[in-house]
């Protein structure tokens, strides 16, 4: 891959996006767009405020824009929201710019780093367990779809999956 292009990280709400981005950013010495954060100081809420009082659709009009303003290939990571994959327009600008990485998981794995997390929305209800499952296996083949590059980050610490990335992008 040539150093120039963005690395554009997908995956499952849990799966490490931000996490890892921010430890990327710092060790590539790259600007990190994280698109949830980047929405949430925009707008001046948390997500799940946003799909509580504007809506999905409206949460997802502008991740679109974000797509398109940050597809360039100008050396940046880019960390994703979880279903940014289910529109095809988002996922055609962003591999435009960059290189594609899809952090995988279990959905043991997903569950374990959700666990106290109660800001998801599209988690709001009695069993988390059975929803995380049944957006994965929604989500599962648009993750599969766009990715250039997928790693496994179930059982991976994050040093691993950095590593894992600087071997195969850089």
């Amino acid at each position: 891959m040539k150093k120039f292009k963005n690395i554009v990280l997908i995956g499952f709400m849990g799966s490490g996006k931000s996490t890892v981005g921010r430890r990327l950013s710092m060790l590539l010495k790259r600007e990190l767009i994280d698109t949830d954060d980047f929405i949430e100081k925009r707008e001046g809420m948390k997500i799940s405020e946003i799909f509580e009082e504007k809506g999905e659709p409206y949460f997802r009009q502008i991740e679109s824009e974000l797509c398109k303003r940050f597809n360039a290939p100008a050396s940046k990571i880019i960390a994703t929201g979880g279903g940014v994959i289910r529109n095809d327009e988002n996922m055609r600008a962003l591999k435009e710019g960059g290189c594609v990485v899809y952090l995988c998981a279990t959905p043991e794995a997903i569950l374990k780093n959700l666990q106290y997390d109660n800001t998801r929305p599209l988690l709001a209800g009695e069993n988390k367990q059975e929803r995380v499952r049944e957006l994965m296996e929604q989500r599962r083949p648009f993750y599969e779809k766009y990715a250039d590059i997928t790693i496994d980050v179930s059982e991976r610490e994050i040093e691993e999956t950095i590593s894992e990335i600087r071997k195969k992008v850089i």
